[in-house]
Parts: structure tokens; C-alpha cells; sequence
């Protein structure tokens, strides 16, 4: 299912996202956001149930991490997570001893660093694509400077460190995945699923979530994943093509 398709939507989700949205009283379409609908997030979400929804996740990938992907799926970040990425690079040559050591006593999953990003146990996705081609400001970041988050967000501003390499380092992905967001994981979506759902529904294309998924995404849930020069990166206007 897409949110970005309604004619994906499973018979009685459309029905009742239609049956909400005819209820609302916007001067703007853009204003969604602001409609009193978190009583209903439930209701969605048990309509949901059985069902998987696309979701984005945006990211810098060397290829062999793009095989990892394709071969084990998308993991929630920890400290592993954030070892083995660079351990890997440095193995390949991509990283000296220093950069390394850098990286990781610096990342948001270092001793003493766990709360300040507070991005541990899950993975960040989006849910519409079509929000992406409207705002790329988004998604800028993770697809300029390599290793996610977790590992760039101390370096990306001091040009006179590590960022330059890290912008060198692999090349933009978009990852699409499916998730089943009535999975048990406490799984968290800002603004909500059916603020999405009933944003699309007024015809406001842009609508989208973010989308704290706290399981793994198991790799035959992986449907892509797109490079520059891959008409799925390139239909969205303004994304880093280097």
C-alpha cells in the first residue's frame, strides 16, 4: 500500500479516509496538520493490520552496504550498527585509523553520547515520496554526507574536519521499504498516520510522516533501492546527484 496511491488503499481505509476528510473545514489544504484527528489514529491503524505501507528511508551508501541491504534488510540503529558500518569502510580503505576512531567516538551511539540524538532502536523513514519532490531540504543532509545520522551529525557543519570526506563517501539512496505499522514496536509517526492518509485525501500532495520504526525491515520487504541515474531517484527534482 502507498500512501501516495489511493488506489492502493484497502476498500474500508478509503472509506472512511474519504468519509473524514469530506468532514473537514479547511481554508487551505496545507493546514491538515492542524485537524483534531488523534482519536482516529487507532481506528487506522487497526485497519491496517495485515497490511504493509511503502515508506522511504534516505541515506548515503557505499556499495557493499547497498548489498547488505538488498541481502539482510534495514537495521535499527545501536552501537553495532554504527561499529560495523565504519569497521567496513575502513576495511575497504574508505577510512584511516584516525577518521575512524573520530567517527565513532563522536557518534550519537558513543559512551556518554546515547540521549542527545535520541535515535537508538529504530529507523527513520518517511512515508510519502511525493513529499520528498516538494521539499528536498528533508532529506538534503542524509543524502550529502555519508553514514547516517548517527555517525555525520557532529561533522557535517566543520568543513574544516571530517564532513568533506564524508561527502565523498558513497553515493545518495533512496531505500524503499514496506512496514507494518500495526506491528507490536511502539513504533512512532509525526504527525500521525491518518493526519497523512486524510492530507492526501483533500488533495494536498505534499502530506507526509516521519516514521520511527522500532523493528527491523527484513530484506524481501527491501523493493528498492535508488541511485542517481535510477529513474526513481531522478523523478524527484533537486536531490544531490553526487
Amino acid at each position: 500500500m502507498d500512501v501516495d496511491n489511493p488506489a492502493t488503499w484497502p476498500r474500508a481505509l478509503a472509506d472512511l479516509i474519504y468519509s473524514i476528510a469530506d468532514e473537514t473545514e479547511l481554508d487551505e489544504p496545507d493546514l491538515y496538520v492542524d485537524l483534531e484527528l488523534e482519536d482516529r489514529e487507532a481506528q487506522i491503524l487497526d485497519l491496517l493490520r495485515g497490511h504493509l505501507l511503502r515508506a522511504q528511508h534516505g541515506t548515503r551508501l557505499l556499495d557493499h552496504e547497498a548489498d547488505a541491504i538488498r541481502a539482510h534488510g534495514l537495521r535499527p540503529l545501536d552501537a553495532a550498527l554504527v561499529d560495523d558500518r565504519l569497521n567496513h569502510a575502513h576495511e575497504r580503505g574508505y577510512l584511516t585509523d584516525a577518521e575512524r576512531e573520530v567517527l565513532r567516538s563522536q557518534s550519537m551511539v558513543a559512551p556518554g553520547r546515547q540521549k542527545l540524538g535520541n535515535r537508538e532502536g529504530q529507523v527513520c523513514l518517511t512515508l510519502s515520496a511525493e513529499a520528498t519532490s516538494h521539499d528536498v531540504n528533508g532529506v538534503w543532509r542524509l543524502l550529502s554526507f555519508w553514514g547516517g545520522e548517527a555517525i555525520y551529525w557532529q561533522h557535517c557543519d566543520d568543513h574544516a574536519g571530517v564532513a568533506q570526506k564524508l561527502g565523498s563517501l558513497g553515493r545518495p539512496a533512496l531505500v524503499t521499504a514496506y512496514v507494518d505499522l500495526a506491528s507490536p514496536g511502539r513504533h512512532l509517526v509525526f504527525k500521525s498516520v491518518v493526519h497523512t492518509f486524510v492530507g492526501k485525501a483533500i488533495g494536498y500532495t505534499p502530506a507526509n510522516a516521519d516514521v520511527l520504526y522500532r523493528n527491523a525491515i527484513p530484506p524481501q520487504h527491501i523493493e528498492s533501492i535508488a541511485f542517481p541515474g535510477d529513474p526513481a531517484y531522478d523523478r524527484l527534482p533537486g536531490l544531490p546527484t553526487a
